[in-house]
């Protein structure tokens, strides 16, 4: 499922919301104009699971039934995910076959492909006002000031 938080670069089209009714408009205008097919669920309007599990724009978890993270990434990167559910399903298989496995924690650095063009294409229905923000963001970045939380280039 798909947990829609917050507008991550607010604009004049979708600002930052200000009712729990236009967040759930926004997140149904993202539905369609995204074709998501998965259920979407709409946090609260003070971003209670947002906060619960990272804050972080785009952010990916594979849960078990019984709710324990089985994965957890800082972005959306479908062969990084697609990657991780073949392991969980391979290790569920065989714990079936009666292998004896416990879990154990593992930390990686993934890499994802961008496409700055289509993310500019975002920023633009958004808004102009999410164009120029992120484009000072970018430039304050660059130049080693901290963003929001402290976040600066590291290369």
């Amino acid at each position: 499922m798909f947990l829609y938080t917050r507008e991550a670069h607010p604009g004049e089209h979708f600002p930052a919301h200000t009712s729990i009714e236009q967040k759930v408009q926004h997140a149904r205008q993202f539905i369609d104009r995204y074709g998501i097919q998965r259920p979407v669920l709409v946090d609260d309007l003070t971003g209670t699971l947002h906060r619960k599990y990272g804050m972080l724009p785009n952010m990916t978890y594979i849960m078990s039934a019984a709710g324990r993270i089985l994965f957890r990434s800082d972005w959306t990167d479908p062969p990084t995910i697609e990657a991780a559910v073949e392991y969980i399903q391979s290790a569920r298989a065989r714990r079936r076959s009666g292998l004896r496995l416990k879990p154990f924690f593992a930390e990686f650095v993934g890499y994802r492909w961008t496409d700055d063009p289509a993310f500019q294409a975002g920023l633009h229905v958004a808004g102009p006002q999410a164009v120029s923000d992120f484009a000072e963001a970018m430039e304050r970045w660059s130049t080693g000031v901290p963003l929001k939380g402290g976040i600066t280039i590291e290369e």
